[in-house]
């Protein structure tokens, strides 16, 4: 077992859970399968030793991920903000898993920021975490769901991983690492792969509802964005995609839709950099992914006040679309990937 579970912080960890009446697990904005695959199955586990706990998420998911048991408890702030801002400005225990700083919750974060007396536990895999009271981080690792796994291993052994924790761990493992294709695939990884699958995990299955389940309206934009919207630069090793909110409309795109969009250009023999704007009403969220060496972590730091992993990261600008490529092409003048 990693350090990062010893037995000191497993203890830590229980005797904070054993002591708090309410426990509120929080995940990132705008989740994914690994912020909601990691969140169900922490929660489930302590539900199953007695705890009370709820699981929020600032907004709602995408739709593919309505088949995982237990998706019908993940609560969403901006649906029912009043109920949700009085449990966890209240609760005993706060665990914020898959984030590594407040700020990521967004408006969910205040609910927090109010409680200036629950104890914060973290549970992520990102680069940079802010400080905590306990903290379970580990950036070698291929997504908070494997970390989650680790600790429900340490703390109650692999009968605790019942079916219905079983398959929220391991979907997000698989979205985090795109289907075991990039990312930390470590023999850890595989274990813990194994294990889930002995625990009923069937892997077929869970690749068709996520990966292989979309709309036609999504299936048709994404061959409009390859076709129409991509830009390569072949000198620079370099592919970026931008996605407005008319054209959003056009495509009927819903939440989750342009999930996976931004890894395609890495197919290109020749790109090693892969970037995608995507219009919201309060700025252009960039998605950053790169093959080899390129750090997108340290690019998104730099120029677009974010940040991830090294070959996966995200950021904003504040601004239309127009200033927003120019900004990301003037950077690209400055620091791009090699041959």
């Amino acid at each position: 077992m990693k350090n990062t579970f010893d037995s000191t912080k497993i203890i830590q960890f229980q005797r904070l859970c054993a002591a708090a009446r309410t426990i509120a697990v929080v995940s990132h904005t705008n989740p994914d399968g690994d912020a909601i695959g990691s969140g169900l199955a922490l929660s489930g586990f302590l539900q199953n030793l007695g705890h009370d706990v709820r699981f929020f998420v600032p907004n709602r998911f995408p739709k593919f991920l309505d088949f995982i048991p237990g998706s019908e408890r993940v609560e969403v702030y901006n649906e029912a903000c009043d109920a949700v801002r009085a449990y966890i400005s209240s609760a005993d225990l706060i665990i914020c898993a898959d984030f590594n700083r407040i700020e990521r919750l967004d408006k969910l974060s205040t609910a927090v920021e109010e409680n200036i007396v629950a104890p914060r536990v973290l549970i992520d895999h990102h680069l940079n975490p802010a400080e905590f009271e306990l903290a379970f981080s580990d950036t070698d690792s291929s997504s908070t769901a494997q970390l989650v796994y680790e600790l429900i291993l340490a703390w109650a052994g692999v009968e605790a991983i019942i079916p219905e924790i079983a398959l929220p761990l391991y979907v997000g493992m698989t979205t985090d690492t795109g289907n075991f294709s990039y990312g930390n695939l470590t023999p850890e990884l595989y274990r813990a792969v194994a294990v889930l699958v002995e625990r009923g995990v069937r892997p077929i299955e869970v690749s068709q509802a996520v990966f292989n389940t979309q709309s036609e309206n999504r299936l048709r934009m994404v061959g409009y964005l390859l076709s129409e919207k991509m830009r390569v630069h072949a000198p620079i090793h370099t592919a970026y995609i931008t996605l407005t909110r008319a054209e959003k409309t056009r495509f009927d795109h819903q939440i989750g839709d342009t999930e996976g969009i931004v890894n395609m250009p890495l197919s290109i023999d020749i790109v090693s950099f892969s970037a995608m704007f995507i219009e919201t009403l309060d700025c252009i969220k960039l998605s950053f992914r790169s093959k080899g060496t390129f750090d997108v972590d340290q690019f998104a730091r730099r120029y677009f006040d974010g940040g991830g992993h090294r070959n996966a990261a995200g950021g904003r600008y504040y601004g239309p679309m127009s200033e927003a490529v120019a900004r990301f092409e003037q950077a690209m003048a400055e620091t791009h990937p090699e041959d």
